[in-house]
């Protein structure tokens, strides 16, 4: 079909707006494509902007809070390494299943390793859109 893009983003033609399918998209998938490129080139800013603004909640919430502790996590560890292993279960099996110290303390490693697992993704998100 012979449509061009106007300022304000939306294709238009002297005539009526493209055919598409019920939820599927436009039936002609050149229009569909050029759309789609035309759409991401005028909503990099805004793509942008969200990808920075995830960054910085993620920094200044989760990942800080995890980082702060890491000194207390650290001693919790050494204290927990004093214990015997017959203390150690005793302690384990204290615990409510579901629970943070239950898996005390592999889970602490997981957590860090996920924290920065998700900070690389918004960053390399953030990198590729740039």
């Amino acid at each position: 079909e012979d449509y061009t893009f106007d300022e304000g983003g939306d294709k238009t033609r002297s005539s009526s707006r493209p055919s598409q399918y019920p939820l599927l998209g436009f039936k002609d998938r050149h229009l569909e494509d050029e759309y789609l490129e035309h759409l991401v080139v005028a909503s990099r800013a805004r793509i942008i902007l969200g990808y920075v603004t995830v960054i910085l909640l993620y920094g200044s919430g989760r990942f800080t809070f995890t980082w702060v502790n890491y000194e207390v996590v650290l001693w919790l560890e050494q204290l927990y390494g004093i214990l015997s292993d017959e203390q150690k279960e005793d302690f384990k099996e204290d615990q409510p299943v579901g629970t943070f110290a239950k898996y005390f303390p592999n889970s602490w490693s997981t957590l860090y390793a996920f924290d920065c697992l998700v900070l690389v993704m918004f960053i390399l998100g953030l990198v590729a859109v740039v």
